[in-house]
């Protein structure tokens, strides 16, 4: 509990104002970083890349911007109808004080469901000019084959 109050002037005017916290409610900025720490893109210590989502006829392609992201620190994995990419930017090593940035760096992850099974053999990934492509063929359905009865 804090009480503060003005020290008497002399003019017999002894103010005392009740507070019962320092600031009118610290738990509600400390809970709003909490809430954009957890909710903001990428989690609390990463990103979330544009993308670029693409049906085709034969083939879903999906479009990642990563830049400054090496190949060496990207996974694509592929299990059926689920893609998953997970990657993390680097924090460059610096020889001088840093003044300003707005690039984001850490981990991100990227995550979705395929409307179809797709060929997990012939899946291609590539990176170009910091754009992460991945090509996924959709699997071939099978042909209706029509049987005689004996």
């Amino acid at each position: 509990m804090t009480v503060n109050s003005k020290k008497d002037d002399g003019a017999g005017t002894d103010i005392a104002q009740w507070r019962p916290w320092p600031e009118p409610f610290p738990w509600d900025s400390r809970f709003n970083q909490l809430l954009d720490a957890m909710w903001r893109p990428g989690g609390p210590a990463g990103f979330t890349p544009g993308d670029h989502f693409e049906e085709t006829d034969d083939a879903f392609v999906v479009e990642l911007d990563l830049p400054g992201v090496a190949k060496k620190d990207i996974t694509v994995d592929v299990a059926g109808r689920r893609v998953a990419i997970h990657g993390q930017r680097m924090e460059k090593e610096r020889k001088g004080l840093l003044r300003h940035t707005t690039r984001v760096t850490g981990q991100f992850s990227y995550e979705l469901t395929l409307p179809t099974p797709v060929d997990e053999t012939a899946v291609k990934a590539s990176l170009t000019g910091g754009v992460l492509s991945v090509h996924l063929p959709k699997e071939h359905a099978a042909k209706a084959t029509r049987i005689a009865i004996e």
